[in-house]
């Protein structure tokens, strides 16, 4: 794979990663109390953090290891 296809796959990943957190921090839903969409936002937001870290460790260093 070259560098280029490399970073297409990264920056393609990275924006659905953003798209799928975005949708579901704004979606709409029932009456809740507060505490309850404060956890729901930071479930959210460690989903798309661990989400983009995989994908850059995928694209920056995982391709050297392979034996």
């Amino acid at each position: 794979m070259t560098v280029a296809q490399r970073w297409r796959k990264l920056l393609r990943g990275s924006l659905l990663i953003l798209a799928i957190g975005g949708l579901l921090l704004f979606a709409p839903l029932p009456m809740l109390p507060a505490s309850v969409l404060t956890y729901r936002q930071a479930a959210v937001v460690f989903g798309i953090v661990i989400a983009l870290g995989k994908l850059l460790y995928d694209t920056l260093f995982y391709d050297r290891y392979w034996p």
